[in-house]
């Protein structure tokens, strides 16, 4: 008797999906829904436009010339590329007594001071240092608020995807920072934040005297801001949902 291709493509079906199944064990990942991360203000995918997912705040502003290029999941077209020497976005964000970040980026061999962001007009700013190499370059993570900078003591290497999430504005505990995932380093004191404006620059630092020698150069995807602070496990999650291996 013959075997109804119905019921051989139901088979089929089954296996596949007991395939899926394993491979799902073997390589877990959280993922925290967009609607469950509370306190979310602002979302910009940075795919197609440079406009709030959220619809909360106005669009960012791109300075120089728009280019973009593959994101931290693979996909074309997907992220923003600056160049260190003209490219840099700002935006108004919101005054809020609290605040956190977190975004993608993919650094680009320099050999100075760059600047991620800088919220307020120098009140806090976080961003990478190259640290000289004789065979090349490497980066340290630091923050800085006024005069002051602290630094992430782990290097990291360009031309890979990192996730940064940082906090601003709490008054009693240190800032966290977290770099792919992980917090090996905490401030020794609390920086208090001094919402004087709105004005978040990514790329550059405020001080348009000197930011030619401390633009960004490299890639930026997914950012996200926050007026509160979130928990380790939405802050592990939101770096696994974008792994590139996952």
């Amino acid at each position: 008797m013959k075997k109804s291709p119905v019921i051989f493509l139901f088979l089929l079906f089954v296996i596949s999906g007991c395939v899926n199944d394993n491979e799902q064990e073997m390589f877990p990942h959280i993922v925290i829904q967009d609607s469950a991360i509370k306190g979310q203000i602002a979302w910009f995918t940075m795919d197609s436009t440079l406009d709030d997912q959220l619809m909360n705040v106005d669009p960012l502003r791109f300075w120089g010339d728009m280019e973009r290029g593959r994101d931290h999941n693979r996909l074309d077209s997907a992220a923003v590329v600056l160049d260190g020497v003209h490219d840099y976005m700002s935006g108004l964000i919101g005054v809020y007594d609290t605040l956190a970040i977190s975004l993608w980026f993919l650094p680009m061999p320099n050999y100075g001071r760059s600047f991620l962001f800088d919220y307020g007009v120098g009140q806090f700013a976080a961003g990478i240092d190259a640290v000289t190499s004789a065979t090349m370059p490497r980066f340290r993570v630091f923050m800085q608020q006024d005069t002051t900078r602290w630094y992430w003591t782990n290097n990291l290497d360009f031309f890979f995807w990192h996730h940064m999430y940082i906090e601003i504005g709490d008054t009693i505990n240190p800032p966290r920072l977290y770099i792919d995932g992980y917090m090996p380093d905490t401030v020794s004191r609390p920086w208090r934040m001094r919402p004087l404006t709105d004005l978040l620059y990514l790329g550059r630092p405020s001080n348009i005297h000197i930011m030619d020698t401390l633009l960004y150069r490299g890639y930026m995807d997914e950012i996200r801001i926050f007026n509160k602070f979130l928990t380790e496990e939405e802050i592990f999650s939101l770096f696994w949902e974008g792994r590139p291996d996952q």
